[in-house]
C-alpha cells in the first residue's frame, strides 16, 4: 500500500509540474488547452500607460488563432524577469547594455526580419540606442524626455530660456513672493536634471567604459542650479522628493505658506495629473535652454527577446505580435497614452494628428535634441553617487562652492570606475 501511495503521489507531483512548466522562455513550446502557443510577456508598466499597451496585447489575441501574448505588469518587472521565465520584455534603454553584457538578452534581428521590421525604420535615436558591434538587441519602443509643464494663467507663454526663466520669476513675485517660475526638487528626477545640464553645454561624461564626473566645465554647468534657488530665485528652496511636479501642483508648504510654481520640468508620466487639475490651462513646450545649447535628457523604452527563448515557433509568435504591434494604428495606441514612438510611420501620424496626441507630439520635437544615456555597464550605478550625494547638495546647501563640489565630483569618478570594473570580461 505504502509503494503504490508513493507511486500516485510522485505521478501526481509529476503532473504538477508538468502543468506549470509550459510558457516558459527555455525552449518548450508552450500551448493552451485549444492548443495555442504562449508568448510570456513582461514589463513594468503599471501606471495609466499600462492600459494602453493591454489594448495592443488583447487586440493582437483577438486578431489571430494561433498566439495568445500573456502579458503581466509588474512594478518589479526585473527581478520577475530575472526569476522567472519570459519570451519578451521590456528593457530601459539605459539597462539595455548591460542586460546584453550580462547575456541575459539575445540579437532579436531575426525576429525583425520575419516581422518586417528594421533598424531603418525608426528614428535615429532609437536605431542607434538598440544598436550594437554584435548586434540589435531590442526594438525600440519610445523616449520619454524631461517635459516642461506649464500653467497658462501664470505664464501665458512658455519660457524658452535662463533670462525668461528669471523675467517670470520676478514678475511673479511682485505679486506673491510664494510663486516661482519652476522647481528644482533634490531627489527623485536628479539624474534628469544632471544630464539634461551636462548636454546642454555639450559635456562629454564618458571615458572608456566609466562616467567621468570630474571636469570643471561640468561643475559650472551643475552650479547653475544653485544660483537658479538661492541667488535668481528662479526655484524654491528645499524642495524634496518630485518636488518639481508638486510645487506645480501648490502642493508644497513652507511655514504656513503654499509655495506655487508657473511651470515644472519632469516626467511625461505626470501628464494625466496635472491634465486633470489644469484642463485647459495646461501647457506643454520643451525644456528651456538653461546652458549654452538646446539638449534634453530622459529615458526609452524597448522590447528585448530573451536569451533562453531558442524555440523556433516561439520566435514566429513573437514576429507576429511585433508586426501587430508596428502597425501604425495599433501603435497609436501607445501614442494615447503620453508616450512618444520612435517608429516613423506611427510618428507621422501623431505629427498629423497633433491635437489629438498632444504631450507625444510634442516630445516628438524634442527627439533631435534628446541625449539618453551613454551604452556603459552598469550605468545606474555608476550614476548613484552623484544623483544620490553630491545633486541633493548643490541644489541645497546655499554656500556649496565649485572647489567643494569637485572634491565630490573625483569620488564620484572614483565609484563609477569601481563599478565599472566589475563588467563581464
Amino acid at each position: 500500500m505504502k509503494k503504490k501511495f508513493f507511486l500516485a503521489m510522485l505521478l501526481m507531483i509529476a503532473m504538477i509540474l508538468s502543468a506549470c512548466g509550459g510558457g516558459g522562455g527555455s525552449g518548450s513550446s508552450g500551448q493552451t488547452a485549444d492548443g495555442k502557443i504562449v508568448i510570456k510577456y513582461i514589463n513594468g508598466f503599471t501606471g495609466g500607460d499600462g492600459d494602453f499597451m493591454k489594448k495592443i496585447t488583447d487586440g493582437f489575441n483577438e486578431s489571430q488563432d494561433k498566439y495568445v501574448v500573456e502579458e503581466s505588469q509588474e512594478k518589479d518587472h526585473y527581478t520577475k524577469f530575472k526569476t522567472g521565465n519570459y519570451d519578451l520584455v521590456v528593457i530601459h534603454t539605459d539597462l539595455l547594455d548591460t542586460y546584453r553584457q550580462d547575456k541575459m538578452i539575445q540579437d532579436i534581428s531575426g525576429v525583425m526580419e520575419t516581422a518586417g521590421l528594421s533598424p531603418e525604420d525608426f528614428h535615429p535615436v532609437g536605431k542607434d540606442y538598440v544598436s550594437f558591434d554584435d548586434g540589435v538587441f531590442a526594438v525600440p519602443l519610445d523616449i520619454h524626455p524631461m517635459t516642461m509643464f506649464y500653467n497658462k494663467k501664470l505664464s501665458p507663454e512658455a519660457p524658452a530660456t535662463y533670462d525668461d526663466l528669471k523675467t517670470l520669476s520676478a514678475t511673479l513675485q511682485q505679486e506673491d513672493p510664494n510663486m516661482f517660475a519652476t522647481g528644482i526638487p533634490s531627489a527623485g528626477l536628479g539624474e534628469w536634471f544632471i544630464m539634461t545640464m551636462a548636454s546642454q553645454n555639450g559635456i562629454n561624461l564618458v571615458e572608456g567604459n566609466h562616467m567621468n564626473f570630474s571636469q570643471e566645465k561640468l561643475a559650472d554647468a551643475l552650479m547653475t542650479y544653485n544660483d537658479m534657488i538661492f541667488k535668481d530665485k528662479i526655484s524654491p528652496p528645499g524642495l524634496g522628493l518630485d518636488g518639481e511636479f508638486q510645487a506645480f501642483m501648490k502642493q508644497v508648504d513652507e511655514g504656513n505658506s503654499s509655495m506655487q510654481t508657473a511651470t515644472a520640468l519632469t516626467g511625461p508620466w505626470y501628464y494625466g495629473a496635472v491634465k486633470e487639475t489644469y484642463g485647459d490651462d495646461l501647457g506643454i513646450a520643451s525644456v528651456p535652454q538653461l546652458g549654452t545649447q538646446p539638449g534634453v535628457y530622459g529615458a526609452g523604452h524597448t522590447l528585448a527577446l530573451p536569451a533562453s527563448v531558442q524555440d523556433d515557433e516561439k520566435k514566429a509568435g513573437i514576429a507576429e505580435f511585433l508586426k501587430y504591434m508596428y502597425t501604425p494604428e495599433n501603435l497609436l495606441n501607445w501614442a494615447d497614452s503620453g508616450q512618444a514612438p520612435t517608429h516613423l510611420a506611427t510618428m507621422e501620424l501623431v505629427e498629423q494628428e497633433a491635437e489629438k496626441y498632444p504631450l507625444s507630439a510634442q516630445n516628438i520635437k524634442q527627439f533631435e535634441s534628446f541625449k539618453g544615456a551613454p551604452k556603459l555597464y552598469q550605468y545606474r550605478e555608476q550614476v548613484r553617487y552623484v544623483v544620490e550625494n553630491i545633486y541633493p547638495k548643490v541644489v541645497g546647501e546655499e554656500g556649496m562652492t565649485k572647489e567643494a563640489l569637485m572634491a565630490e565630483l573625483e569620488s564620484a569618478t572614483d565609484q563609477a570606475k569601481q563599478v565599472a570594473e566589475t563588467a563581464p570580461q
